[in-house]
């Protein structure tokens, strides 16, 4: 059985002097909420093999703050570029690359496509992800390659605003 916990990046900064959606910060809420949300996936004892992020400002500045907080290194986060603006599709062939010696992996991205991945895999998933937001899936399957629709349960939907 193969977990992957999908969550969105946390809030971003829309006022912020990035010339692009791409460099875009998080905002302080977002920063609290990136560290809240580590903490309480901590607290529920989560050790991550791997964490795949997009390389975007506000997606890096989230897997950083929830790496810190699970303790799992920084510089061992994996950026993908095919994750920035990905949709269904691209998130899809990118799960069936993985390799199969990680069982338990951390993707964090973007919507629409994170929502339409969860959606994907169980209908048990929110129709939207909200920022922040964390969807930790179990999957029916040994092989990250034959993933296929409907595949996963929903072991936990967390996100900041939720009373823990």
């Amino acid at each position: 059985m193969k977990k992957l916990t999908l969550i969105r990046h946390a809030k971003s900064d829309w006022h912020s002097s990035a010339n692009t959606d791409f460099d875009r910060p998080l905002n302080e809420r977002g920063k609290k909420a990136a560290s809240l949300m580590g903490k309480r996936l901590a607290e529920r004892g989560c050790a991550p093999e791997l964490i795949i992020s997009s390389p975007a400002r506000r997606a890096r500045q989230t897997a950083k703050r929830i790496a810190k907080q699970i303790g799992y290194a920084a510089g061992d986060i994996v950026f993908r570029e095919q994750i920035y603006d990905a949709e269904l599709a691209t998130l899809l062939e990118l799960i069936q690359q993985l390799d199969d010696r990680y069982d338990d992996i951390i993707l964090i991205g973007h919507n629409p496509g994170f929502s339409e991945l969860g959606e994907w895999f169980t209908d048990d998933a929110p129709e939207w992800l909200p920022t922040c937001g964390i969807l930790e899936l179990e999957l029916a399957c040994d092989l990250w390659a034959v993933t296929t629709e409907g595949c996963a349960q929903l072991v936990r939907y967390d996100y900041p605003k939720k009373p823990f």
